[in-house]
């Protein structure tokens, strides 16, 4: 009889943490992440399974926390995995974050620690949808552009450049530059209003100095 409730048990919390990768899992999966349902539900149901292996290794010289600490390890990859650079911009951040949230639920489901999964699920989703108007709104105060400007080889081009930013209130986060064929060639990683940064293209546009730029 104690094999059966134990049996039940242990499936009753896979069943939870399938149910609540589900729920992490299809945000991303309506947002077309790398990372779907299926991957959401087997990363909370192993971090499950793992931990409930790990309450029952129990013996002389066993240490139980051990596997349990090694699942934030197998994260650590999946999530490195998820994260890609395409260009200038790095994705799959996001994405790498719920992995690692995913465990922490999976492991608070297999400890019997019910709510604060469910917590931890319900307030993943409320990250997940809610914050995206929030970054919809930044976005529309503050947006990154990077300038790619083709300019003379003198330190007269960069100091007009950093004038024109600096009359519309742009900031800098990082520049390069390279001088090729008697040109500078640059690179400018910049944030700011949508509506100063118009200005901007347009300044360069009409500068003496600049003889090239991409936006």
């Amino acid at each position: 009889m104690l094999g059966m409730e134990s049996f039940s048990a242990d499936a009753f919390r896979l069943l939870v943490s399938m149910a609540l990768g589900v729920a992490v899992g299809i945000e991303r999966e309506l947002m077309e992440k790398p990372a779907g349902v299926k991957t959401n539900v087997l990363i909370c149901m192993g971090s499950t399974a793992f931990t409930l292996l790990s309450l029952r290794m129990v013996g002389p010289g066993i240490d139980p926390t051990r596997i349990a600490a090694q699942i934030l390890s197998g994260i650590g990859f999946l999530g490195a995995g998820a994260i890609m650079r395409e260009g200038d911009h790095v994705t799959g951040l996001t994405t790498a974050a719920t992995i690692w949230v995913d465990a922490a639920i999976g492991m608070a489901v297999g400890m019997g620690y019910f709510t604060l999964a469910c917590l931890a699920a319900l307030a993943t989703l409320i990250v997940q949808v809610g914050l995206n108007r929030v970054d919809m709104i930044v976005d529309t105060l503050r947006q990154r552009h990077i300038y790619r400007i083709v300019s003379a080889a003198d330190r007269e081009s960069i100091d007009a450049v950093v004038k024109i930013m600096r009359s519309h209130r742009i900031s800098v986060m990082y520049r390069k530059i390279m001088k090729k064929e008697q040109r500078y060639h640059s690179q400018w990683w910049t944030y700011g209003h949508p509506g100063e940064q118009e200005k901007v293209l347009r300044d360069l546009l009409q500068s003496d100095r600049v003889i090239e730029v991409t936006y």
